[in-house]
């Protein structure tokens, strides 16, 4: 710093010398003018005096002006005949840039496409996320109902629209063959709220929500394959799970809502939800089940939003105790941070560790340049002997980094072309809008951005080393120059890389340790050999003969050769799918707004046997348990030992919040059996407090993943289970095949990714700390080749030669380590969200990274620590 200030502070004395001189010669100029001569003649005769003053002046001007076109080309021209010259070292460092930018450039395009673009919605900076909370509550969903998403809209006076949304799939039929679709069921506002038209037709209107209402916007790919890019196709009517539908308009190609969706084939008003009873969602205040969204109006920022939904939710929950004590206030964030959610703090974190990589790439780098700097001193000395000044030598030299830096960057990004799409592949759909992420312009201009970022950080040091060393020492008999600086500069760096290190493996280790407890979990069932699998039986024709339905297929689908046993669930472990639905117990009154609650499934008979849940006591379900039959449930044995602590639970008797469509209400339910624990997500830290209704006794209810357990390989079924399905209704089309592995793999997918590409770059951080300490280790054997000799030629022990370079490798080790120690302490915090199974603190996992780092170091250092031993004394006195 202090030598940047020496020399801008000679820039402005030249500048002021320069000024002084030309006031003089033109006062010169006019005396002589005033005597008599002509001004050619005073011209002349004044710059014949001022001659030496004018020469200092046009080489200030020379020396200390910015570089222009044709000098810079020049440097650039030398630095690639360094390169020629030293085509191993150019490649050696192209090669360590690459690693480094290349790694960055693929995360960063991931992070673009995933944290920094807005919403594709107009002034996306106003969108926001509303959720359902409780004040000093143990709820944490987000969910709404529909009778408060309407007051919500009445209400308030921040937003300019609110929207609710909830997911929805149907079966369109009519066409040559019926096809699967997903939707969102959504209230009229969407396209206003997110300012986008239908590429044909229009939007929804009030009206669309009215009772009866059955209008659909549809998505681009399904009118070009379902429909042929019929321009006509407005109006038209198509039929979904056996309902017509008015086709109200066709959305843009590009048009996705909600972002996070995969895929959505259309889109249709909350009069879907609203089939004129009490019991409908629609009017139905205790179930949570939409997503709200809303554009905030201009001015209004996220806490005076926050504030007013909090005061709406309070009043509700004071008006409506019964459903809304545990829904009293709101939340309100931008709609792209809750989209993300935890993601986001994954994603920072391997943007991190790839950032601190380039780091220890830009460090090994610098020590190639020191190293490099010693062998090119004369070199230096000579052209400073010649008039070349300090500036003139820091500038070449950072020209040459700025070169090697760009054709590092250039390889790295071939290097991110080739490594994205695998990366992508690895996410999976775990990351909402990594499938958009692609080495575009955005990430090519950052990948240049950061090479010439890592050519200043990694040329800066050896540039400057070489400007305040002695560059006159070198011509006088073989000098030295100034190496001692440079060797205690480059251990510096050796000791940061250190640190860096340990700080990156422990966090790889972390996520390790985390993903292989992951994967050992006990999820409560037998993931082996199950097939699962899902179709359709919408209300149109099966609202009353659902139970009979699902028997006889059960029954033609446990008589396949190869079927172990087969059953149904309403929500599949693995698939994100969850409800929780409160319950009265007689033995144990509240007030309704304070009623337990735990997660609800709807099963069929021989559901437990199939998917190997221990039944604990009492019974299964059976086809004995119809719907006139006395209505059972069966609880897990967390949902037993949480509201029945010590007690027997068989014959007890429960009243869930939800019951079959009947105008009375739920039934009381009898308990009949209680079965294991399982977790509904591979990620799931704790087992679900679950209960289970019998699928016979619900016909409303729909509708039922299978799953199958076979002897054979699973995915061998999935034809056959199809024609089967196709053979009883040729209407419903099956979907959603998988494999019970499939499934908790792509549970497992985002914890495998940041598991995977920490750990990547970790290892990738080890080999170049490791080649970084042999360089400099390596570096400095050559530099003491001299004193090696003497010591030998004294007397020395080539074991105790030996031991001094372990040793002074050792002490950088120890000091890094011990920074990279308390680093790791303080910032491994940052991971607690990301994992599973271990704390954030593991002394093992530290220990463990410690010694690696530690044993691979020694490992790198003894090399040069024999080579020193090897040293011929008389060959090392003669060289020098």
């Amino acid at each position: 710093m202090n030598w940047f200030k020496q020399l801008f502070t000679r820039r402005r004395q030249f500048d002021e010398l320069s000024q002084s001189i030309q006031e003089h010669l033109n006062e010169k100029i006019a005396d002589l003018m005033a005597r008599g001569m002509t001004r050619e003649e005073a011209g002349r005769a004044a710059h014949r005096e001022f001659g030496n003053a004018t020469r200092i002046e046009e080489r200030s001007r020379e020396v200390w002006q910015w570089p222009r076109v044709e000098s810079l080309w020049a440097d650039v021209k030398y630095a690639m005949r360094q390169m020629k010259k030293s085509p191993g070292f150019a490649a050696v460092v192209i090669v360590t840039l690459a690693l480094g930018i290349g790694a960055n450039t693929t995360v960063f395009s991931i992070v673009d496409a995933v944290l920094l673009r807005p919403l594709p919605f107009a002034h996306s900076e106003r969108l926001v996320e509303v959720q359902s909370r409780q004040v000093n509550g143990t709820f944490i969903g987000g969910a709404v109902s529909y009778p408060d998403f309407f007051d919500w809209r009445a209400q308030n006076h921040s937003f300019a629209s609110l929207v609710s949304y909830h997911d929805n799939s149907a079966t369109l039929t009519g066409m040559e063959r019926a096809v699967h679709l997903q939707g969102q069921v959504v209230s009229w506002e969407m396209l206003p709220l997110l300012g986008v038209d239908p590429e044909l037709g229009h939007g929804f209107r009030l009206e669309d929500e009215k009772l009866g209402a059955r209008v659909a916007l549809i998505s681009h790919s399904l009118w070009v394959s379902q429909f042929g890019s019929d321009p006509g196709v407005v109006g038209r009517t198509m039929h979904l799970s056996g309902e017509a539908y008015t086709i109200a308009g066709v959305m843009p190609a590009t048009f996705r809502f909600p972002v996070s969706a995969t895929k959505n084939d259309f889109w249709t008003t909350l009069a879907v939800d609203n089939d004129g009873t009490p019991h409908a969602s629609t009017a139905s205040r205790g179930s949570h089940m939409m997503s709200v969204m809303g554009r905030l109006k201009p001015g209004v920022t996220l806490a005076k939003a926050e504030i007013e939904m909090k005061a709406i939710a309070a009043q509700l929950a004071r008006q409506y105790p019964d459903t809304n004590t545990k829904h009293n206030s709101a939340h309100v964030e931008s709609a792209l941070r809750a989209m993300l959610g935890d993601t986001r703090t994954l994603l920072l974190v391997i943007l991190g560790a790839v950032g601190l990589v380039l780091v220890i790439a830009c460090g090994n780098v610098a020590n190639l340049l020191l190293a490099r700097v010693r062998e090119r001193e004369r070199e230096m000395a000579m052209r400073s002997a010649l008039g070349a000044n300090r500036a003139r030598l820091v500038r070449q030299l950072l020209v040459e980094s700025t070169v090697l830096g760009v054709l590092g960057g250039m390889v790295g990004c071939a290097l991110a072309f080739a490594a994205t799409p695998a990366v992508l592949r690895l996410i999976g759909t775990s990351v909402p809008r990594a499938a958009d992420a692609g080495v575009n312009l955005p990430a090519l201009g950052f990948a240049l951005a950061v090479s010439l970022l890592s050519a200043v950080v990694f040329g800066m040091s050896p540039a400057i080393a070489s400007a305040r060393g002695d560059l006159l020492s070198p011509l006088q008999a073989g000098g030295r120059g100034d190496t001692v600086r440079r060797h205690r500069l480059g251990s510096v760096v050796i000791v940061g890389q250190v640190a860096l290190g340990i700080l990156l493996t422990a966090g790889a280790g972390l996520l390790v340790t985390s993903f292989m407890h992951l994967s050992r979990n006990n999820q409560g069932f037998n993931p082996d050999h199950v097939l699962t699998f899902l179709f359709e039986t919408p209300d149109a024709h099966y609202a009353h003969t659902r139970p009979q339905f699902y028997q006889q297929y059960f029954e033609k689908l446990r008589a396949f050769p190869g079927v172990e046993a087969a059953a149904g669930s309403m929500l599949l472990p693995m698939t994100d799918n969850s409800a929780h639905l409160s319950f009265e117990d007689p033995e144990h009154p509240v007030s309704k707004g304070q009623q337990p609650g735990a997660s609800v499934d709807v099963v069929s008979d021989s559901y437990f046997h199939t998917m190997q849940i221990p039944l604990v006591a009492g019974r299964d379900f059976s086809t004995q348990d119809t719907v006139e039959a006395p209505q059972v449930l069966i609880v897990s044995q967390a949902f037993a030992e949480k509201f029945f602590p010590g007690e027997n639970v068989l014959g007890k008797k429960l009243k869930p919040g939800a019951g079959n469509g009947n105008p009375e209400g739920p039934a009381w339910r009898t308990i009949v059996g209680v079965v294991g624990n399982i977790r509904h997500a591979a990620t799931s830290r704790e087992m679900e407090l679950m209960y289970y209704l019998p699928a016979s006794q619900l016909s409303t209810w729909c509708c039922l993943y299978s799953v199958v357990r076979t002897a054979t390989d699973p995915a061998s079924l999935g034809p056959d289970a199809q024609r089967l399905v196709s053979q009883m209704d040729q209407n419903i089309p099956v979907t959603d095949v998988h494999t019970m592995q499939d499934l908790i793999g792509l549970e497992l997918a985002q914890p495998r990714f940041a598991m995977v590409l920490l750990s990547a770059f970790a290892g990738l951080a080890l080999v170049l700390t490791v080649v970084g300490l042999y360089g400099v280790m390596a570096y400095s054997v050559a530099r003491r080749t001299r004193e090696i000799g003497v010591r030998l030629a004294l007397g020395a022990q080539r074991r105790t030669v030996f031991e001094m370079i372990l040793r002074q490798a050792s002490v950088l080790l120890v000091i890094g380590i011990m920074l990279g120690v308390g680093a790791t302490l303080v910032s491994t915090p940052l991971l607690a969200s990301l994992l599973y199974g271990t704390g954030a603190r593991n002394p093992f996992v530290l220990a463990g990274v410690c010694a690696l780092v530690a044993l691979t170091g020694l490992l790198a250092a003894y090399l040069p620590a024999r080579r020193a031993a090897s040293v011929n004394p008389m060959k090392a006195l003669r060289t020098e």
